[in-house]
């Protein structure tokens, strides 16, 4: 099945973040991670989205091998979650914004591609585990990526321009202040990820493009 380049643009500079590590303490209960002093991901809304993702899985005819291969989806789902906050705060801190509209075309455009909205739906589930319910987000985040990519002048064709883009997204995620409960693991500022996600999207990483939302084989 095709991936798409802007289904891993920040998955590709996530994964050449150097690999050292850090600690969390305890977050505050009910809360699956917490962002600084007033921000949380809930156990619940961790819980929702999980069930999004399975109920997806569930409605293809392959579901049986999806949810055989999607491993610990609490913790991936926690992880991309985290990761995606990461990215909004990189691109708030360095003034780079995206209009729904832009959202919306690329979403279309990537749709027609692969051969319409259920096909690209499908896809995302089956190979990133996300869900239809998150995809507008998924796609906000990765054109914030490009957004940062063109605003700082970086190349990502080049080790030194990924290693740049990495370090922006290091000093986001410290600047968050990330506090993940024991029980889904423990998150990594030098490697902007929970160390013990396996999350498809970041695993599979096969290219990186800049500005470039069409299909690769």
């Amino acid at each position: 099945m095709r991936r798409t380049a802007l289904a891993v643009t920040a998955a590709a500079f996530i994964a050449a973040v150097p690999l050292l590590s850090s600690c969390s303490g305890e977050p505050r209960a009910g809360a699956a991670a917490v962002l600084g002093d007033d921000e949380r991901i809930t156990v619940s809304q961790l819980q929702n989205r999980v069930a999004e993702v399975r109920d997806a899985q569930n409605d293809s005819p392959q579901a049986a091998e999806m949810i055989d291969q999607s491993g610990d989806l609490s913790v991936d789902t926690l992880n991309t979650m985290l990761q995606g906050r990461v990215i909004e705060q990189a691109a708030e801190s360095h003034g780079v914004t995206v209009p729904r509209s832009e959202v919306q075309r690329t979403r279309q455009a990537e749709a027609q591609s692969v051969g319409g909205e259920k096909q690209l739906e499908t896809m995302y589930v089956q190979q990133f585990s996300i869900p239809p319910e998150g995809l507008d987000t998924h796609y906000k985040q990765q054109l914030m990526v490009q957004g940062l990519v063109e605003k700082l002048g970086i190349n990502p064709q080049t080790q030194e321009g990924q290693a740049r883009l990495g370090g922006v997204l290091v000093e986001a995620s410290k600047d968050l202040g990330i506090d993940v409960s024991p029980r889904f693991g423990t998150w990594d500022n030098e490697q902007v990820r929970l160390g013990q996600a396996d999350t498809p999207w970041i695993k599979q990483v096969s290219a990186t493009a800049e500005g470039d939302a069409g299909p690769q084989q």
